[in-house]
């Protein structure tokens, strides 16, 4: 039985009461939406929402307790003896990892100074000139060296921020969880003697599998959730040859053709529609997909196809076939959007388009559709699923919506993986 919240106060009192909590949201996820349509029970929903919203109020308590207890911290040059510390070399000097996961599958997309891997905070403590520093870091057999050099002046302090480029011959190889070594230095090039190693440090660290797409990781230093599902948009490929070809099929179910926003508002629909049934045509089959293992659920992770690997093996879990649909409306030149809730993702397309003269923002807007109702239901069933999923998370911050057209042109640009 969890202690109650008053007296849950340490760190590790408060990630014993965060993991039960999401055992909990968890088991209640699983059952909303192992449903055919999962907005059929709202008693279960509400239930869920009360225990997400709990969660949420024990990881932000967990999240105050870990700052205070600086959680990340590989290297603190003042505190660890066996080094010369600031008295000795003039220089103070603190390493953090950032990621307690490293997610490969989008590995490659992340910003530098959003979501660094490693970062470390150095000044000068002594003396009056300008002192030359190198960091360096790797994760050992999987990725480049990051390389920084950096004139800091006297009492300044200066960030480093690492995210070293993985090798995609070697990620290609993490199939599951798996164990690495990150790998971080840092040089005073202006010591007595010349370069003088002012810290090394290693430090084990997990890759997540390629095939694991985090919503989110958590971020040992703050303690705070960085949410990575705006990522998810490099699985939606509108160009990839099995998606193109798909797309003929789809022109044999529509009413019309496939020309996106240049016909009538009710066009854009009817392509949808062509786009539903010609999935249902082709037997694309609902499977729940186990989430990728993670020995504390320290992120939430999704196993993930490519839209061309769904096609090909024409099964796909909710994410899967919402990031199909997606590939086929932007290759139909429509504008998609992915709505992800923690362990669940929805279709949605715009209803007209935005540039039009005619866009009215109070009553145009969004078309939303439940995808794991494709092989047993109708498309006006799977629409209102999917707006009622969404009349349920309204202003909730589990529930996102990414529209495709920004994650395409806002930086960091997320293209397409293929």
């Amino acid at each position: 039985m969890s202690p109650p919240e008053d007296d849950a106060r340490d760190l590790s009192t408060l990630r014993q009461a965060e993991y039960r909590q999401r055992l909990l949201v968890n088991r209640l996820r699983r059952e909303v939406y192992r449903q055919e349509d999962p907005s059929t029970s709202p008693d279960l929903l509400e239930d869920l929402r009360a225990a997400e919203e709990k969660l949420r109020a024990i990881e932000r308590r967990r999240a105050d307790a870990q700052v205070e207890e600086r959680s990340g911290l590989v290297f603190d040059v003042d505190e660890d003896s066996r080094f010369l510390g600031a008295q000795t070399t003039g220089l103070e000097a603190e390493v953090y990892v950032r990621m307690e996961y490293v997610p490969t599958a989008i590995y490659h997309l992340l910003d530098r100074d959003e979501h660094p891997l490693v970062t470390c905070r150095v000044r000068v403590t002594r003396g009056d000139e300008t002192r030359r520093l190198r960091m360096t870091s790797h994760i050992e057999g999987y990725s480049a060296h990051a390389v920084d050099t950096y004139e800091l002046k006297p009492k300044r302090w200066h960030t480093f921020k690492q995210l070293p480029t993985l090798f995609p011959h070697k990620v290609d190889l993490v199939q599951e969880l798996t164990r690495a070594t990150l790998n971080v230095a840092l040089e005073d090039l202006d010591g007595e003697n010349g370069a003088m190693t002012e810290l090394h440090k290693t430090e084990p660290i997990w890759l997540l599998a390629r095939t694991a797409a985090p919503r989110a990781v958590k971020d040992p230093k703050s303690g705070e959730w960085l949410d990575m599902s705006r990522y998810w948009g490099a699985f939606v490929t509108p160009n990839a040859p099995g998606v193109i070809e798909f797309l003929r099929i789809v022109a044999e179910h529509c009413d019309g053709p496939i020309d996106g926003y240049m016909g009538t508002r009710s066009s854009v629909e009817s392509q949808a529609r062509a786009i539903f049934d010609a999935l249902k045509g082709a037997g694309i089959a609902y499977v729940h997909s186990a989430t990728a293992f993670n020995p504390d659920e320290a992120s939430t992770s999704q196993r993930m196809r490519l839209p061309s690997e769904t096609l090909e093996h024409r099964q796909a879990n909710c994410i899967d076939a919402t990031l199909l649909f997606a590939s086929l409306l932007e290759a139909a030149t429509l504008s998609p959007g992915i709505v992800v809730f923690p362990t669940h993702a929805l279709v949605a397309w715009e209803t007209w388009d935005r540039s039009d003269d005619d866009w009215d923002e109070a009553v145009d807007g969004w078309t939303y559709l439940e995808t794991t109702m494709i092989e047993n239901f109708s498309f006006e069933e799977a629409r209102r699923s999917g707006a009622r999923q969404i009349q349920r998370f309204q202003g909730s911050p589990e529930a996102v919506l990414w529209p495709l057209r920004e994650l395409r042109s806002v930086e960091p640009r997320i293209t397409p993986m293929e």
